[in-house]
């Protein structure tokens, strides 16, 4: 619940920030005459939006005046955020590994929202927010924070997630022209299917994971029992 409630406080700032940075390409179309549906220039605002959010979390937001050692901020053994979380933090969804990987859910969906290019082949998306988190991950350590691999392998399964949805929503919504600028369904049944599947998955397993976990009050085989 802290994340949320810091995530809410800091979004009317992002917001009035993604509207002035956008507003003189709106005006400036408008101008000109150019047809751009609305729909397609309130992804454009929200994509704006998203990076101001997403620069503000990941490089200002919970600042320390610790000073760390280089192990310290470089974790690069795979899993032990998952460990920790599942053991002592309280479980994977109320942790920081489902916050990572909920942050990255928008950026995998607005892209081929905007860029149409990015729409046919979903490793195109994907393979952007790897390299994208990949190069957050090293600025974080350059800057005195901390680089975890958890952290960019959380952030790609998020925007691995949000392009699965964008593959539903285009092919729901195929027949709706309102969405027609932002939705191109490309994929067929099994590429819908599997769509579908990788959401369950990215949501089932952590669910699931603490549903078992003896450690936790609600877990199946509580501590006690």
């Amino acid at each position: 619940m802290t994340y949320l409630y810091t995530a809410i406080t800091f979004l009317p700032m992002t917001a009035l920030a993604a509207a002035i940075v956008y507003l003189p390409f709106a005006l400036l179309l408008h101008m000109k005459r150019k047809p751009y549906p609305f729909i397609r220039q309130l992804a454009n605002y929200l994509l704006i939006g998203y990076f101001f959010a997403l620069i503000y979390v990941t490089f200002f937001w919970a600042p320390t005046n610790i000073p760390l050692t280089l192990s310290e901020r470089l974790h690069l053994l795979p899993g032990d955020s998952f460990l920790y979380a599942f053991q002592y933090d309280g479980g994977l969804w109320s942790s920081q590994i489902m916050w990572n990987v909920c942050l990255f859910m928008p950026l995998g969906g607005l892209l081929p929202c905007v860029f149409s290019f990015l729409r046919k082949g979903a490793w195109k998306t994907v393979l952007f927010c790897l390299l994208l988190t990949l190069c957050i991950e090293a600025l974080q350590f350059f800057i005195g924070r901390v680089a975890d691999a958890d952290d960019a392998i959380c952030n790609t399964l998020g925007g691995v997630f949000g392009r699965a949805l964008y593959t539903v929503c285009a092919w729901a919504f195929k027949k709706v022209r309102l969405f027609d600028p932002i939705f191109t369904d490309h994929a067929k049944a099994p590429g819908h299917v599997a769509a579908v599947l990788t959401m369950v998955l990215i949501l089932i397993v952590p669910t699931a994971l603490d549903l078992l976990n003896a450690a936790l009050p609600y877990g199946l085989f509580p501590i006690g029992s």
